[in-house]
Parts: C-alpha cells; sequence; structure tokens
C-alpha cells in the first residue's frame, strides 16, 4: 500500500465511468476511464474518513497492487456481505469478456475474491449503470447498456443476493424507460428505489 496525496489537476485521478462506494468510513475508488491514463481502469484506492477532512491535507491509500479484477468501466459497486464488510462488485465490462462478472472485495482481510453466483442463464453483460444495495443486501442493477452491442440501452432489473450469491430478475412491469448513466438511490423508508437520469 502507498499513500498519496493528490493535486486537483492530477491527470491520473481524472476518472468517469468509475465506481465510488462507502464502507465503514472509507471510500472506494475502483476502475473507471480517463483521457489521460490507460491503467485507470485497473487502479484502486480509498480514503478514509478518521478525521476532520482538509481538502488541502488529502491521503489516499494506493491499493491498485493488490487489485486482480480486470480493467474495466461503468461497472456498478455496493456494500454487501453479511456484515457489511465486503465490496461487491459487478464489472459488467471488461476488456476480456472471459472475465467473471461478479467480484468481492473483503474490507478487514484486502482481499479480492472472483464469486461464483447460480441462476447465470438470466444475466448478461451490462454497464453503464448504479447499484442499489437494500437493508437485505440484495444489489439492484436496472437498465445499463448491452455489452453484446446489440441490445442497446435496457430496462431490465437484475438483483443479485450478495449473502447466498443468487441471481433472479425483477418485475418489468411498468418499468422506467431504458437508461444509462443514471443516479439511484434507495429509500428505505418505503423500500423504493429512485432512478434520475437519461
Amino acid at each position: 500500500m502507498r499513500n498519496f496525496k493528490p493535486k486537483f489537476h492530477d491527470d491520473h485521478l481524472r476518472r468517469y465511468l468509475h465506481t465510488a462506494t462507502f464502507i465503514n468510513s472509507n471510500l472506494y475508488i475502483l476502475g473507471g476511464r480517463s483521457n489521460y491514463d490507460n491503467d485507470t481502469g485497473k487502479q484502486f484506492f480509498y480514503y478514509k474518513f478518521d478525521a476532520p477532512l482538509y481538502v488541502n491535507n488529502m491521503y489516499w491509500n494506493n491499493e491498485t497492487s493488490i487489485n486482480i479484477v480486470p480493467s474495466h468501466r461503468g461497472a456498478a459497486a455496493v456494500n454487501g456481505g453479511t456484515n457489511n464488510e465486503k465490496l461487491i462488485l459487478y464489472t459488467g465490462n471488461s476488456d476480456n469478456f472471459t472475465d467473471p462478472l461478479i467480484y468481492s472485495f473483503d474490507i478487514r482481510t484486502n482481499l479480492w475474491t472472483s464469486l461464483k453466483t447460480t441462476n447465470n442463464d438470466i444475466i448478461i453483460g451490462k454497464n453503464q449503470l448504479q447499484g442499489v444495495v437494500d437493508h437485505k443486501k440484495k444489489m439492484y442493477l436496472f437498465g445499463g447498456r448491452a455489452t453484446n452491442n446489440i441490445d442497446g440501452d435496457l430496462n431490465d432489473m437484475l438483483i443479485l443476493d450478495t449473502i447466498n450469491l443468487s441471481w433472479k430478475k425483477g418485475n418489468s412491469i411498468n418499468a422506467p424507460s431504458p437508461r444509462r448513466n443514471y443516479g439511484a438511490t434507495f429509500l428505505p423508508n418505503n423500500n423504493n428505489i429512485i432512478y434520475i437520469g437519461k
């Protein structure tokens, strides 16, 4: 692990289509795309919010050297697992389409694992989507763009149980229009997910 202090205009840190996941006071940044750095899709770092935040004195922890996840962009990540101790990543798209779609990072051991899931026949590769997790640790993946370059934008709902590692399809009746690159959040008081964007 190497700590670094970014400058506001560090080209190698500029990115889009990355994931940002907040788990136990840590903000994890993973993958994405950059016009400045070809290695962006493999980068993995986090910031620990254990003290007051001073923008001019922010040191990030670089964990790229332990990252086994292939370079990717437009993925979705949530905090999952039994005790919120794992970052669950749906890569959706990678440069090698034979790679697994689901990876887990254990924040206690700092280990990555590719996950074996059940009911895989219902899933397809898709990217440019937002992952949302509910209180039962189910990850919801709505829409996105199909990686097969045939189906285009989607309006289906894939649901991954991040504890039992099983997939199911959500109900598509009255689903929002096909979309990608949107924002989403889970509202725990009424068990709804709000989608905003394209």
